[in-house]
């Protein structure tokens, strides 16, 4: 047994790079602490994170192989991750622009029969904030956009305004 001051065992496992062999983890919060009021008495409800792994160079899936979610801590859905993985398992943590989130949210979402209808509402607001950061970085980054075919399209629309004006 580790003693309240020793690292999690864990801890070693985790990797600082995303090298071959490594499982592809994420740890995101998607619940935030609240205080609320239910049936007239109060409930204080802690951070909840969603914790998701894939294997190896994703098997190339983006599909993960667990989804996890842990509280009060990161470390509580970190432990969490790391009993679903193989003994020696090394996990490198990538970002959110790394991994679909959005993805092993839902899986979270539709998956556990036992969350509670606050933690069910929180994931589908992660789900969907994931969603819109996965539209805005596609219109950010992927168009058709041409500066040259504009200007010619400009030129082409002016000339054929001009023609029917005469």
């Amino acid at each position: 047994m580790n003693a309240p001051s020793d690292p999690p065992p864990w801890l070693r496992r985790l990797s600082a790079r995303p090298e071959a062999d490594c499982w592809i983890g994420l740890v995101s919060r998607v619940i935030a602490a609240a205080r609320e009021e239910r049936d007239g008495v109060i409930v204080n409800t802690p951070d909840h994170y969603l914790g998701a792994a894939w294997p190896p160079r994703h098997r190339y899936s983006r599909w993960p192989e667990v989804v996890v979610i842990g509280s009060p801590a990161a470390d509580n859905a970190l432990s969490e991750l790391f009993v679903h993985l193989p003994p020696e398992a090394r996990l490198y943590l990538a970002g959110l622009d790394e991994v679909d989130a959005a993805l092993a949210g839902e899986i979270l979402r539709r998956g556990d029969r036992n969350l509670e209808p606050y933690q069910q509402s929180a994931l589908d607001a992660f789900i969907a904030a994931q969603r819109d950061r996965d539209r805005a970085m596609i219109d950010e980054r992927y168009t058709d956009h041409d500066a040259g075919y504009e200007r010619f399209r400009a030129v082409l629309l002016r000339d054929l305004t001009n023609d029917r004006a005469t």
